[in-house]
């Protein structure tokens, strides 16, 4: 019996780790570390154990979007949008401005156009989306390309 007592305490440290409601928890302490990957990979397994309807559900999606939005600007913005529309109850404005700097810190800036303008569409008269777009303007007229200034020009949110 006492030689079971390892593989047994082994074991249910194992099945622990796979907890939703923990994976999302160790996603954003992986976010805190810088860890974006390995957050991403906490985050998309907590996922696959998740009902669509759960608030748990909700919490890692966002947290999946961030993580995204640090190693893949493309695949953060088609994710949050896409978290959005499917859920515009559970993402807030502050959400769609944490994304977008997010996505601005990482050098996504065309990516982050298109958040930032759902988000103004959503908000227009929000302060956070305001200054997002700010940043997001300012961010665009420093970089090495000049896509981002571009597109924000043709959206009508920056002048010539």
């Amino acid at each position: 019996m006492r030689s079971c007592l390892p593989f047994a305490l082994v074991f249910l440290a194992a099945c622990g780790g796979s907890d939703p409601k923990t994976l999302t928890s160790e996603g954003y302490a992986l976010l805190g570390k810088g860890d974006a990957r390995g957050a991403l990979a906490r985050f998309e397994t907590a996922l696959d154990g998740l009902a669509p309807a759960s608030p748990d559900y909700a919490r890692a999606s966002l947290g999946r979007c961030v993580a995204l939005a640090r190693t893949d600007g493309s695949a953060a913005k088609a994710a949050f949008l896409d978290l959005a529309q499917r859920a515009p109850d559970v993402v807030r404005e502050d959400d769609y401005g944490l994304v977008c700097s997010e996505m601005v810190q990482a050098d996504f800036l065309v990516d982050a156009v298109d958040v930032m303008d759902a988000g103004m569409q959503r908000y227009p008269e929000s302060p956070r989306m305001i200054a997002t777009k700010e940043a997001l303007e300012a961010a665009a007229k420093s970089a090495k390309t000049p896509d981002a200034l571009k597109k924000l020009q043709t959206l009508g949110y920056a002048g010539g």
